[in-house]
């Protein structure tokens, strides 16, 4: 494409009524129309294959792509600014209050252990003595007043100002006072934090909040404007220009900078466009390929969206199957679960229940994970409601056994033609709080135990449920019969928990079963909910950039102390 010489300098020629009507909605755009709505001046009466030095300037008379720009801005800038405020408002908002909570705790802490520190049956006549005690709430630094009254009302012990109304920036905690055996309070004490320093400091944040959302909506500005005249002006002029030559026949292609290349959507886009002419040549190749490729994204999406609605309802079929976990409660155990699937649906399931004096615990890990993995812990789940409620089983060893017969029949396992090969590794504890006996029977799957000896492994069967076998061999094994103690703890868990792989120095390692067993050792002491999520943690910390390998599953139990 070449520049008329002559035509340097000249003024740029008007469009034709004809062509202002259809600018005007007279009828179709053509290639013309598109550089006159672009800034570009009228080139119809142009040579073949040359243009006018005036094309490539922007006009008053038509619209310059330079608005795109300001448009871009005007719709963008605004959204921007909303967000990122929202955002550090929100932020600062959530720190203020996880601040006043914190504050909240510790008043509440505060009066609580000096409450106790005093609790005396001679403590309101003799108030000089527990004085050092009550002085003591004086070395914090939020400290503002400290109230202590007797059992009949009377003001005991009074130090610092205390203010007429509940303002805003103070923190009032208050307490009974009692003794041992009585549960009638004998006096009360009141403790009144300020909350200014955490105030100041809300203050400074939003600040600095608003001060770096200017520095980011700024530097945001700039460079979308650099980028948008670079990037996005300058190829649409050059797709434009494009566009007006092949309306005339003349099949000119859109240059790149530098060498071909698709680093982005106009790119793409320019790059389609070339394809298009190329097409062109040889016929209406291109509209037809074009047509096939959006009926196949079509068809594309339209099935991934119909496979995902169907996973996220099995999700919720396999949810709604899972117990409650605290189906326990009232049985004197505590309890706590980890299930997370590696898909949104797992092979991996347990079993919480109570049935009569005794409770149930079991846990499973059935073939596979995903979808077919989940198909089978619903085989398992039926089969276990039969074995528990309808033949009444309460041993641990007769349940795996008649579970076992169960899925291989479900399965058709037993010698009628399927080629299934799933089972499942399962144990099963069943809880009598009577007795404080706990019996266990496992099929390829352990009991942990963490007591005041240590860490111990309690293997169950090697061979799982289910499987084809040859002949008439069945399942079988034996119980494992506890005596607990109080604060002895109870793991059941899947081989996704201890299969758990990190990259350390240079070499991949698993984690293990004794990496699991030093974690639940060294947090034995922690509530059973808070462990659980202190192994979380580890665990997801020893994987780093690693993806979990399998589903993960932990059930831990811990028989409350009785009192």
């Amino acid at each position: 494409m070449t520049f008329d010489p002559a035509a340097e300098g000249a003024t740029p020629a008007v469009a034709s009524p004809t062509r202002k009507r259809s600018l005007r909605g007279g009828g179709p755009l053509r290639g013309d129309d598109f550089l006159e709505l672009a800034g570009f001046t009228d080139v119809s009466t142009s040579a073949p294959g040359t243009m006018r030095p005036g094309a490539l300037r922007g006009s008053a008379r038509g619209r310059d792509l330079d608005s795109l720009a300001h448009t871009l801005f005007l719709r963008i800038y605004p959204v921007i600014a909303i967000v990122v405020l929202a955002t550090q408002v929100g932020i600062a908002w959530v720190n203020y209050n996880d601040s006043l909570r914190l504050y909240t705790e510790r008043a509440n802490l505060l009066v609580a252990l000096t409450a106790q520190a005093i609790a005396r049956p001679d403590w309101s006549e003799r108030p000089d003595v527990y004085t050092t005690q009550v002085q003591a709430l004086t070395l914090d630094p939020a400290f503002r007043f400290v109230r202590a009254w007797n059992a009949e009302g009377g003001l005991v012990m009074s130090i610092g100002e205390m203010p007429g109304g509940r303002g805003i920036e103070l923190i009032r905690a208050s307490t009974a006072i009692t003794l041992a055996g009585q549960a009638k309070p004998v006096g009360s004490l009141t403790l009144g934090l300020s909350t200014e320093a955490l105030r100041a400091n809300a203050e400074k944040q939003a600040l600095l909040a608003v001060g770096a959302s200017l520095v980011l909506m700024l530097a945001f500005v700039l460079t979308l404007h650099a980028n948008v005249r670079k990037h996005v002006l300058a190829p649409l002029k050059r797709l434009l220009l494009a566009m007006r030559e092949v309306e005339h026949k003349r099949w000119s292609t859109v240059a790149f900078d530098g060498a071909i290349r698709a680093s982005n959507e106009i790119d793409v886009i320019s790059s389609a466009f070339n394809r298009m002419v190329e097409g062109l040549r040889a016929g209406d190749e291109a509209k037809q390929l074009l047509s096939d490729l959006e009926l196949a994204h079509a068809k594309l999406a339209d099935a991934n969206h119909q496979v995902m609605e169907s996973i996220g309802y099995a999700r919720r079929i396999q949810t709604s199957v899972l117990p409650d976990r605290m189906a326990l409660a009232g049985a004197g155990l505590d309890v706590a679960v980890l299930w997370e699937p590696l898909h949104q649906v797992g092979g991996d399931y347990f079993w919480l229940e109570r049935l009569g004096d005794v409770s149930i615990i079991v846990v499973a890990d059935c073939t596979g994970h995903g979808v077919p993995g989940a198909f089978i812990t619903l085989i398992v789940a039926t089969a276990l409601d039969r074995v528990l409620h309808e033949r009444g089983l309460r041993s641990p060893a007769e349940i795996l056994t008649v579970l076992d017969e169960m899925v291989r029949a479900q399965l058709r396992q037993d010698g009628r033609g399927s080629d299934s090969d799933d089972g499942l590794d399962c144990g099963l504890c069943i809880w009598d709080p009577e007795a404080r006996r706990l019996t266990f029977a496992g099929a390829g799957l352990s009991l942990t135990t963490v007591t005041d000896a240590g860490v111990t492994r309690i293997r169950g069967a090697k061979r799982g449920l289910g499987y084809p076998r040859q002949g008439s061999e069945s399942f079988s094994t034996g119980n494992v019969i506890l005596d607990v103690a109080p604060g002895d703890t109870f793991y059941l868990m899947t081989d996704g928990i201890t299969d758990q792989m990190g990259i350390h120095g240079t070499q991949r390692r698993l984690l293990g079963y004794r990496g699991v067993a030093d974690i639940l050792l060294r947090t034995r002491g922690e509530e059973l909910g808070r462990q659980i999520g202190t192994l979380e943690t580890e665990l997801a910390a020893y994987r780093g950039s690693e993806t979990p390998r399998d589903d993960m599953t932990l059930v831990a139990f811990r028989p409350k102390r009785q009192t």
